[in-house]
């Protein structure tokens, strides 16, 4: 239930009832901070904490406990003390997690503050922080509600639901879905499809074959995001090259996994004669290609495979303009579109240097890749 706390007769902050013991150092903490601008958790505000939790072990009252310190956080994220509020929530950590080292085998929910935590973490612009806790909390929400991706404020997060409008970080969500959208978009045009960032939401964010898969996606679209907002003169290195080769290696990743979800030859494929092979990058590529009417042999592919090992960056550049032949045939823009992936994901296994035609070409190149993933998704969800 909530509460108002007055202090010093004029300034309101909301709070939970979690009883008197817990309110009382609750109020405590509100003075102090109000007062004079500290927090600090007492060794008596960690007894009553202890006990709190033995009282209470639902989410709900879990919930409330962590929630009680927003009205401080809130006012530290106002004033732009970030690094504050984020040491806020590393103290609110400590009495759960002294508690749970005394009940072995018992949990207290900190799917709340994680959340928080979380989005402290993404505004002071750490995004693998962010995401790393961000992931945990989702943890602790399908361990509470038996759900793998449960409707709550972090899987909204990751998958990108806007439409969820009970969600802290909304904004967040809002600012990722637009930059992934200029993607979709761009799929859309170039292919001429019928294709929106909703059917990636319905068809894949809402319902993936894994909840990793969606972190992965949506954790690398952040980092890219961070990239690709630095002036061009800036990203015209080696370096920024490297990073961008790995971050679209993550998503190449969730392409390769989204398509083996749906491709009913899934392990090994069997040669006669031979023994049985594990199912590659290369097939997943023939598979989605044939799907969406666009189909390459396995032998084009293999030559196609071998231009990038010969000459990785006049392919990489011929495959983006739309002119890469294999014999007579010139690929169409879908199957180059599939090509660039094809080299990128093999590359990035297997190299750790990056290469000119990449950091020259970010912005074609990255949009190849977003390409062949929303046809993944067209095609196959």
């Amino acid at each position: 239930m909530r509460r108002t706390v007055l202090i010093d007769g004029r300034i309101e902050i909301g709070a939970y009832s979690l009883g008197q013991a817990m309110d009382d150092e609750f109020d405590q903490l509100f003075e102090e901070f109000v007062l004079r601008g500290l927090f600090k958790l007492s060794d008596q505000f960690k007894a009553s904490s202890l006990k709190y939790f033995d009282d209470n072990d639902s989410p709900a009252a879990h919930d409330e406990y962590f929630f009680s310190f927003t009205a401080i956080w809130n006012a530290l994220v106002s004033a732009g003390r970030l690094e504050a509020a984020e040491q806020l929530w590393k103290l609110a950590h400590e009495p759960a997690q002294q508690w749970e080292r005394a009940h072995s085998g018992k949990l207290v929910d900190k799917g709340g503050l994680y959340y928080f935590w979380a989005m402290t973490a993404l505004l002071r612009g750490s995004m693998d922080r962010g995401y790393v806790l961000m992931h945990q909390s989702l943890q602790e929400d399908s361990r509470t509600s038996g759900q793998p991706t449960p409707d709550t404020p972090s899987f909204a997060l990751v998958s990108l639901n806007d439409d969820k409008t009970d969600q802290a970080f909304r904004q967040w969500v809002l600012e990722q879905t637009k930059f992934l959208e200029a993607f979709v978009a761009d799929y859309a045009r170039t292919h001429g499809r019928p294709f929106k960032i909703q059917d990636i939401k319905v068809k894949f964010l809402r319902n993936p074959p894994s909840a990793d898969a969606v972190f992965q996606l949506t954790h690398a679209v952040a980092r890219l995001r961070e990239i690709v907002s630095l002036p061009d003169q800036a990203k015209r290195n080696p370096f920024v090259g490297q990073v961008q080769l790995n971050l679209l290696f993550d998503i190449l990743l969730v392409v390769d996994n989204a398509i083996k979800h749906k491709n009913p030859t899934k392990h090994k494929k069997v040669v006669k004669g031979k023994k049985p092979k594990d199912i590659t990058f290369i097939d997943h590529a023939f598979y989605v290609l044939d799907r969406a009417g666009h189909p390459l042999s396995l032998d084009q592919l293999v030559r196609i495979n071998g231009f990038f090992n010969k000459d990785f960056d006049t392919t990489l550049k011929s495959a983006l303009a739309g002119t890469l032949t294999v014999g007579a045939a010139v690929l169409d823009h879908l199957q180059c579109d599939v090509a660039v992936a094809y080299g990128l994901r093999n590359r990035g296994a297997h190299m750790v240097e990056t290469t000119p035609a990449i950091w020259n070409n970010l912005d074609s190149v990255q949009r190849a890749v977003f390409r062949t993933f929303c046809a993944t998704v067209d095609h196959l969800y």
